[in-house]
């Protein structure tokens, strides 16, 4: 009895092996299979220190049409280091990335490494230079505002003041009223004087 057993069931474990390898083979296998398994990063910029990395499977050397997770660093000749500073798409091209801070002047050692969809990496050295007339900084002084011209003078006359009015005002109260003290004091002597001669002829 076993022997017939075992002859039944080694026809059926082949069967249900090939049927589950026909099965895997008809699965969609991943971008990163598809394409290899390792990425490509390569570093380019301009003397503004302006930078951008191309994103690009290792196999195929098609570009990686996925977001790519990744950071950007750069050691200067002279120490100074950069970064990490993570890498952010742009719309010119797929697989096509940026950093938002443009590098300084120097000489710069420049690193780039993902970690999905695959691992990969990039160097280069760049050298950036000061650009000619490009804008100085703003300072905070601020502009001196322009003098104030003067009001042009109107050609009207001046027109008296008060106190000049008072002053002519005063003048003739003071002869109006020695006018009538002088027609005053004529009216008295005039009367003394017929008094007089009234006096002189009674007696």
């Amino acid at each position: 009895m076993p022997l017939p057993s075992l002859r039944l069931l080694r026809p059926l474990t082949a069967a249900l092996l090939i049927t589950l390898t026909t099965l895997l083979s008809l699965l969609p296998t991943g971008p990163a299979s598809a394409h290899g398994d390792t990425i490509h990063l390569e570093i380019t910029g301009n003397a503004e220190g302006r930078l951008t990395v191309t994103a690009t499977w290792d196999e195929d050397h098609h570009p990686v049409d996925e977001k790519v997770a990744a950071t950007l660093q750069a050691t200067a000749a002279d120490g100074r280091q950069v970064g990490p500073w993570a890498l952010t798409p742009l719309d010119m091209a797929q697989g096509t990335y940026t950093v938002a801070v443009p590098l300084p002047p120097g000489t710069w050692q420049i690193a780039a490494e993902s970690a999905f969809p695959a691992i990969g990496a990039g160097r280069t050295t760049l050298k950036v230079t000061a650009v000619p007339g490009r804008p100085a900084p703003s300072t905070s002084a601020t502009t001196p505002a322009p003098p104030v011209s003067a009001a042009p003078a109107t050609s009207h006359p001046a027109q008296p003041t008060a106190a000049a009015d008072t002053g002519g005002s005063g003048s003739s109260s003071t002869l109006l009223l020695g006018a009538a003290a002088g027609v005053v004091v004529a009216a008295a002597a005039a009367l003394l004087i017929v008094r007089r001669r009234r006096s002189g002829s009674q007696g």
